[in-house]
């Protein structure tokens, strides 16, 4: 195996693993990136984590499934990003790039020429280009407790909206959220350029725990079978799908107490979040918005206006 500068349209013989580095302007050492060709041609599938660098256990699951998959075994191809946000990754800075305050998760498809995360975003889909599948890995990042999930959406073209419900039924997480894609992110991105793509979510608090680690790499390898890159049948799982998918912003900045917990059936008109200033008082009781089940909540004391503080699913 070689670590070199890599391009995403470089020629690789069959039957082997790659590493490289996905050059980005501005961005010493790029991208870290692993290609395995499989012996038998077939799709082509993109993998990425650390859009977000404190969702450690998506980066932990693709850099291990990278280094597990068996070329021999394999008809296609599979390339993952492990590590998209290096310099939040280790400035240890939760949603966004240090650099310029963007979250790269808001600016896809990105400009050539912009801020670095819109840099980051640029190089992704220049990846995702050579793919027809995407999955892009996330975790609860440093101040976020979250209830396992897969993301899709039910835009786009009927067989793309259809094979990316497939994916997210062959993940193995039995809670599935059904929604239009969040502006600028990934699986928007890639449902706009034709792509079947899943966003899924295991691990929470910058947590690395290794049976959320594990949830995400026994899902990719399912993936994997269901789309026809690896030979054995894939498994079925059952799942429950919601379509209602509210995320809750603090009105100010202050300090916030959750009243609730992930995965909890909440009602309408319930407690969510207590919001006090920085004498302790009350300044604001923010109410659960609509019946359903909790999603993720903030766990930080700290907040600041416009910050999720906690998302509500239902059928």
């Amino acid at each position: 195996m070689s670590e070199t500068a890599w391009h995403p349209t470089d020629e690789q013989p069959r039957g082997t693993r790659l590493r490289g580095r996905l050059l980005v302007p501005g961005l010493p050492g790029g991208i870290p990136v692993t290609r395995v060709t499989g012996v038998e041609p077939g799709p082509a599938l993109l993998v990425t984590a650390g859009v977000h660098g404190g969702e450690y256990c998506g980066i932990e699951a693709a850099l291990q499934f990278a280094n597990a998959l068996d070329p021999a075994a394999l008809c296609g191809e599979v390339t993952i990003l492990a590590l998209v946000n290096r310099p939040a990754f280790y400035a240890k800075r939760q949603y966004v790039v240090p650099e310029d305050g963007l979250n790269v998760n808001r600016v896809f498809p990105g400009r050539p020429d912009g801020s670095l995360a819109e840099r980051l975003a640029h190089a992704v889909m220049r990846v995702a280009a050579t793919a027809q599948h995407w999955v892009d890995l996330h975790s609860g990042d440093l101040h976020e407790a979250l209830w396992p999930f897969v993301i899709y959406s039910p835009d786009g073209p009927a067989p793309v909206a259809q094979t990316a419900r497939r994916m997210a039924q062959a993940y193995g997480i039995p809670v599935l959220v059904e929604s239009p894609a969040i502006a600028g992110g990934t699986y928007q991105a890639a449902t706009r350029a034709g792509i079947a793509a899943i966003l899924a979510e295991s691990g929470q608090m910058g947590q690395l725990e290794p049976a959320d680690v594990a949830r995400h790499v026994a899902g990719l390898h399912n993936v994997c079978r269901a789309l026809g890159l690896v030979p054995e049948p894939a498994q079925v799982f059952e799942t429950t799908t919601y379509t209602q998918n509210l995320w809750v912003r603090s009105p100010r900045a202050g300090l916030q107490h959750p009243q609730v917990r992930v995965g909890q059936a909440v009602r309408a008109g319930e407690p969510g979040a207590i919001l006090t200033d920085e004498f302790g008082d009350v300044r604001d009781r923010i109410a659960v918005p609509h019946d359903g089940r909790v999603l993720f909540h903030a766990t930080s004391l700290a907040i600041n206006e416009d910050d999720p503080l906690f998302a509500v699913v239902a059928p």
